[in-house]
């Protein structure tokens, strides 16, 4: 594709901003377990998450659908932004780490499992075979429900286009698999892991994200200028009804049920509200340097910074016991790995990551 086509793309930098809030989120819920009571909504932020990539990835899917070889470049700038860092993580973890017997605790689960994560399929893996001590690579179970559904949707995408028809396919597929849920509590089905990991219960954020995508080839202004007025209630109703359901989550388990989808909604929401300028203080919020900054690191960060905690945190704490008399040790190793967190997630950007993302303008 010409630079010139290339420059009609449009770069919305306060999504950076809101994808730097949901790494933040995400990586102090995992770090600061003692907090949980006070950071319950940490876990949103994988549908922050989603609902990004959902939208990004459809938006770039709409605007190079005429050109020739789009999906060919779609898939090969995908590998290039994914693979050569979950792969590298792999080697480091399943490969070199337990070769280091202090350190190696935690993942002959996952060595012993290793195929499923080299496949993307590791979500499956957790629902029908988890491990009850091992968690150092769980976070991934989000890879590999991206990656599944990015398998297909391109391919959808490139047989119909037709954006209102994608659409209602969208929503059909959210009502769907709102109803599966259902039907996986009707039938008793308690695991946790069905209703978090299970990829056909955990495509909400995605459907709704690449449904804000289709939007923008439709109609931008079909939701109006009430945006701010929408998100909030949307945003009052969810937390609301979040609160309240809490003493009566084993005979209706909201999230699980519902939560997914509703949450997602106000994700788009917001979303749709950044990329149309509809509200000049959302915009600003999420277009902070630090945000976005934290946002272009999210990956790295994201990817390491859990099993960092799990190898790291009981070495850092007994150390902090000893030495620093007047400071818990379990907040003093939770600081500590946090910004190391975000060092690590700096570095895999700026000297990893970078020099694979320069390769993608050979296939823009």
């Amino acid at each position: 594709m010409s630079n010139q086509n290339a420059a009609h793309r449009e770069y919305y930098p306060a999504l950076d901003g809101l994808r730097g809030l949901a790494c933040v989120l995400v990586v102090v819920y995992h770090l600061f377990p003692f907090f949980h009571q006070y950071l319950f909504f940490g876990w949103m932020a994988m549908d922050i998450f989603f609902v990004l990539s959902g939208f990004l990835i459809t938006d770039i899917l709409m605007k190079t659908w005429n050109e020739t070889g789009y999906l060919k470049n779609f898939y090969v700038r995908r590998l290039l932004r994914v693979i050569p860092l979950y792969y590298t993580s792999l080697v480091l973890f399943l490969w070199i780490i337990p070769n280091f017997k202090g350190l190696a605790t935690g993942f002959d689960y996952f060595i012993n499992n290793q195929v499923y994560f080299w496949l993307f399929l590791q979500n499956w893996l957790l629902i029908f075979n988890p491990s009850p001590t091992d968690s150092a690579l769980n976070h991934l179970w989000s890879m590999a429900v991206e990656e599944q559904f990015y398998l297909l949707w391109p391919l959808l995408v490139a047989s119909l286009r037709k954006p209102k028809l994608l659409l209602v396919i969208l929503i059909t597929l959210l009502a769907g698999f709102s109803a599966l849920r259902f039907v996986l509590w009707i039938r008793q089905i308690e695991q946790l892991s069905y209703f978090s990991f299970f990829t056909f219960t955990r495509f909400d954020g995605i459907l709704i994200g690449c449904m804000v995508g289709l939007l923008q080839k439709i109609d931008r202004q079909l939701i109006g200028r009430n945006i701010a007025v929408i998100v909030l209630g949307f945003a009052v109703f969810n937390f609301l009804f979040y609160f309240l359901n809490l003493q009566y989550k084993s005979s209706f388990p909201y999230l699980g049920l519902l939560g997914f989808s509703t949450f997602s909604m106000l994700f788009g929401l917001l979303v749709y509200d950044i990329i149309n300028g509809q509200t000049k203080l959302i915009n600003l919020v999420f277009d902070v340097g630090f945000f976005k900054w934290l946002g272009r690191i999210s990956y790295g960060t994201y990817i390491f910074h859990w099993p960092l905690y799990l190898l790291l945190n009981p070495y850092i704490a007994s150390w902090a016991k000893k030495n620093f008399q007047h400071i818990p040790p379990h907040v003093f190793a939770s600081v500590l790995l946090t910004i190391l967190s975000f060092l690590i997630g700096f570095l895999s950007f700026r000297y990893f990551e970078t020099h694979f993302l320069r390769l993608k303008k050979h296939f823009a």
